[in-house]
């Protein structure tokens, strides 16, 4: 086979298993024809020694009953007597025929009786009284046994003698002749006894036991072949008389007679010394064996056939991977393939997917700092709402939950300090003591960098030993002057304010001095948080915005100006308010779906810090108001809004229950399937139901994976999915939010016998 071959693995496996499958199948049909062959052996010669001595059996109970007839015509007193002794004649015959009838009906096997006393001139039989010559020449003609021999032994036999079947020219039947003198022991015998019996008798009693196959055989006590019932093709009589007269034999054995080997089976009777024999032809009994081999061969090539085709199959899909990897595989590297088989292929190509994926790996290191500080500008610019969104920049805080928080630090370093590289960030950053990870990046003015804290566990609080230490640790790393502005915590989506603060607590550094950590936490606050916040005038913004009321959006924002200016609040609740206008006009654009196309437009936390006063402010928010009027006329004009009716809120909640468990769903479709702006269907649900779209979803969503938690064991990736979810960890958390614990906890808790649904009542009533 050619090595380069493309399928040499799968061939080579597919012969590697036909052969696994032919080594046991050989093995075990080696096995069984032995075994068989043994067997069937073993069966031919104990059914033919059986038979054997069946057929004895019965040839001794019918010699025996001759015996017995014998002896009982022979004795003093016998049946005959009183008619041999009459002077009558006529008498005598009648009472020896009677007799000679009784005599041959007890034993059926004999045909004929024959009874001559010497001193009468003629021959009593079961059929009646013939006189020599009549029974010699006239009543019985044998071929070979002619009327004077017979009239001979008749008259002069001293010992009982045994002829074969004869032919019988009259009845043109073989009958077997025994000849018995009547007390052979005296002097001179004064009759003679002879059996004819019917060669066709001893024939019908040897065929019940006869094999189809074989010959049987009958000899006398003197080797004398008695009669034979054999097949065409069997040995002539003269050739296994012969044999049998020539020695002694053993019950069982394998001879060769006139060229044809033979099972021979031999058996002799104690009783009467006669011997039977069975002929077998050794090819009649292996043509069984060779049936039965034929059989087996048959057997073996279908049992090849079937298992061959089901390896066949079974590689063949099995394979399939691997094949399609090939095919991929010759696409990507087209010139490297043609003289690859499939495992060379496939470690080709790991290899070469390996090598690339470690040279990514390489280039996606070389630019993590990148990556981390787009992340670290996305958060500060408060595009970022949960962490779960952080896994898209970095894999390694896929497990952090919606509870975490960030915590903003600016680091002011001396004038002197060069600015920093990559590398020099990295080693600030390994500075930190603290158990949290932290990110840092450049900050617009010279001199100042922001970092960030990532915070698993919000009861984790930083000591103020831990800012000193990490103070310490950078003005030995950088060698000169360093002043940290520390904000407070908060959630992921309030990471810009946490940035206002440390930027306060920065500013602060003209009053406590520079060269230390100020937290903003711990800086002192002379004034009424309550009156210092218009809270009024917010919550009308955030209304008209939801309404999407341009002239009362300008109203509002023309009042918290007003109210900066009138109130001279503090800086940072002048900025705190700043940024929750540029938060609730940034909805604003999300609620018209238009967030990607007016990005370059959104005001963020950093576009804040650089305006220098309130009117800059107030003329950068009403140019943005403007751009939302536009927008909002354009938006009604493509998706004109439909007057509120309860129909309205019908539909919409029968297409939130027949949707909210599709991972597919958003708000933003369904608002487009009813040809409604997003804020407009919003408040109009809410005000028809008292929640908002959102929640309503959510609390189906929780209400079915409830019911999926108690009522079934499906894995939390299956239930979450079912719900609507596509991240299982969303899922998790949102449960764990909303129902006070995670949904494994849910579902143990089910099982318990005192469980009550009512238990989670309170934490589901959460938004």
């Amino acid at each position: 086979m050619n090595d380069n071959h493309p399928y040499k693995i799968f061939i080579k496996y597919l012969l590697s298993y036909i052969i696994l499958l032919l080594i046991p199948i050989t093995l075990i049909a080696v096995l069984v024809y032995s075994f068989f062959v043994n067997q069937l052996e073993e069966e031919v010669i104990a059914g033919n020694l059986n038979t054997l001595d069946n057929m004895r059996e019965s040839m001794d109970e019918q010699l025996s009953r001759i015996e017995d007839t014998t002896r009982q015509m022979l004795i003093e007193d016998n049946s005959l007597y009183p008619y041999r002794i009459s002077d009558q004649w006529g008498y005598k015959a009648w009472g020896i025929t009677r007799e000679l009838k009784r005599y041959q009906r007890m034993s059926p096997f004999i045909h004929e009786i024959w009874v001559y006393f010497k001193s009468d001139p003629a021959v009593f039989t079961s059929s009646g009284v013939y006189s020599l010559p009549m029974i010699s020449k006239q009543i019985y003609q044998f071929e070979d046994w002619s009327a004077s021999t017979m009239i001979t032994d008749l008259q002069e036999s001293r010992t009982a003698s045994l002829l074969s079947p004869g032919y019988d020219q009259k009845s043109h039947e073989r009958y077997l002749r025994m000849i018995q003198p009547m007390f052979p022991n005296q002097a001179k015998p004064y009759g003679t006894i002879v059996y004819l019996i019917n060669e066709k008798s001893i024939h019908q009693l040897m065929s019940t036991y006869e094999k189809a196959e074989g010959s049987m055989w009958i000899f006398d006590q003197n080797n004398q072949l008695v009669t034979s019932v054999a097949k065409e093709g069997s040995p002539t009589r003269l050739a296994f008389s012969k044999l049998i007269t020539e020695g002694t034999h053993a019950p069982y054995q394998e001879i060769t007679l006139e060229g044809t080997n033979y099972y021979l089976f031999l058996m002799q009777s104690e009783q009467s010394g006669w011997k039977y024999a069975t002929l077998l032809p050794i090819d009649v009994v292996m043509d069984k064996v060779n049936h039965a081999q034929n059989w087996l061969t048959y057997g073996i090539i279908a049992i090849l056939i079937v298992g061959g085709g089901i390896i066949y199959i079974s590689m063949r899909s099995n394979y399939r991977p691997i094949h399609m990897l090939r095919k991929e595989s010759h696409r990507l590297f087209p010139h490297k393939m043609k003289s690859l088989n499939e495992l060379e292929t496939v470690r080709y190509t790991l290899t070469s997917l390996a090598n690339q994926n470690k040279d990514l790996d390489n280039r996606v290191k070389n630019h993590s700092p990148a990556v981390k500080k787009q992340m670290v500008f996305a958060l500060l610019k408060g595009e970022i709402e949960s962490f779960s969104e952080i896994a898209k920049y970095d894999a390694n805080f896929v497990d952090l939950t919606d509870e975490a928080q960030t915590q903003v630090i600016i680091i002011e370093t001396a004038e002197y300090v060069h600015s920093m590289n990559n590398h020099t960030i990295q080693e600030m950053e390994r500075s930190y003591p603290g158990p949290h990870p932290i990110f840092g990046i450049e900050h617009f003015d010279s001199g100042r960098y922001v970092f960030l804290l990532l915070i698993q566990d919000s009861l984790t609080e930083d000591t103020h030993a831990c800012w000193d230490q990490y103070q310490d640790r950078l003005r030995a790393l950088l060698g000169g002057t360093v002043t940290l502005g520390v904000g407070t915590r908060t959630l992921v989506s309030e990471s810009p304010r946490s940035y206002l603060e440390a930027q306060t607590a920065m500013d602060y550094r003209f009053i406590q001095g520079v060269n230390r950590v100020i937290r903003y936490d711990e800086i002192p606050m002379n004034f009424n948080h309550q009156e210092s916040y218009p809270h009024s005038e917010m919550e009308s913004l955030q209304r008209a915005v939801r309404k999407s009321r341009m002239d009362k959006i300008q109203s509002s924002l023309s009042n918290i100006t007003d109210f900066i200016r009138q109130k001279q609040v503090p800086l940072i609740i002048a900025r705190s308010l700043c940024y929750d206008v540029i938060r609730s006009v940034n909805d604003m654009w999300t609620g018209l779906g238009m967030s990607e196309q007016h990005s370059a437009q959104y005001p963020d936390i950093f576009v804040l810090e650089r305006l220098e006063t309130i009117d800059e402010f107030e003329k950068l928010i009403h140019s943005i108001s403007q751009d939302l009027s536009v927008a909002f006329k354009n938006q009604n004009k493509e998706t004109p809004s439909k007057e509120p009716t309860s129909r309205s809120i019908d539909l919409i909640t029968q297409y939130i229950e027949g949707h909210f468990d599709q991972c597919e769903f958003s708000l933003q479709g369904m608002s487009e399937s009813f040809g409604m702006a997003l804020p407009n269907l919003s408040q109009l649900f809410k005000e028809q139901t008292g929640q908002t779209p959102l929640e309503y979803v959510t609390e189906l969503r929780m209400k079915k994976a409830q019911h999926l938690l108690m009522t079934t064991m499906k894995p939390l990736s299956s239930v979450a999915e079912e719900v609507g979810y596509y991240n299982v960890s969303s899922f998790i958390r949102r449960f764990k939010q909303l129902n006070g614990m995670t949904p494994g906890e849910y579902r143990n808790r089910a099982q318990a016998p005192d469980f009550k649904k009512s238990d989670t009542t309170t934490a589901q009533s959460k938004p």
